[in-house]
């Protein structure tokens, strides 16, 4: 058997891990018929972070008519603090810029302080808020929004800035 480590894309094959993943992640997680159905639609993909052949973080998200729709960013709890949720918005940024893809959204609970400082330091914006939004505890999400093409020059600029 090989050990698969690092970024790689998921499929319906990795279901049970992701829904695995969800449950220790959210307290309203995503079910397997969920996954399932998501997996059938051309718009919707998933990448993951691997350690010893084991999926600790991923993202989900939909790409559609020049827009990058992020559904969910977890890591598993054992796992936190090591960057991979870092890792995997930025490489999903810069396949989302490769796909030309111009504009990055997703919604987050008002309270989740650390997902708002990823988010803010790779540069999204708080653009919006929809009240009362998450059915389990009736908090509001905040709307944030990220040009990729923004993204992309000042990824370039801080590239050459290390030079």
């Amino acid at each position: 058997m090989t050990i698969r480590d690092g970024f790689c894309r998921l499929s319906a094959a990795d279901t049970d891990e992701i829904v695995t993943l969800e449950k220790s992640c959210f307290s309203t997680p995503w079910t397997e018929e969920q996954f399932n159905l998501a997996f059938k639609q051309k718009i919707f993909s998933v990448f993951g972070f691997r350690v010893s052949d084991k999926v600790v973080a991923y993202i989900a998200v939909y790409h559609a008519a020049g827009e990058l729709e992020i559904l969910n960013i977890a890591t598993h709890p054992d796992h936190r603090r090591r960057g991979y949720a870092c890792k995997l918005l930025s490489m999903m940024l810069q396949v989302a810029a490769q796909m030309g893809i111009e504009r990055a959204l997703l919604e987050v609970r008002r309270n989740n302080h650390p997902a708002i400082n990823l988010y803010e330091h790779l540069g999204f914006e708080a653009v919006g808020v929809r009240k009362g939004y998450y059915r389990d505890t009736g908090e509001d999400a905040i709307v944030y929004s990220r040009d990729i093409v923004v993204y992309n020059e000042s990824l370039d600029a801080q590239i050459s800035e290390d030079k």
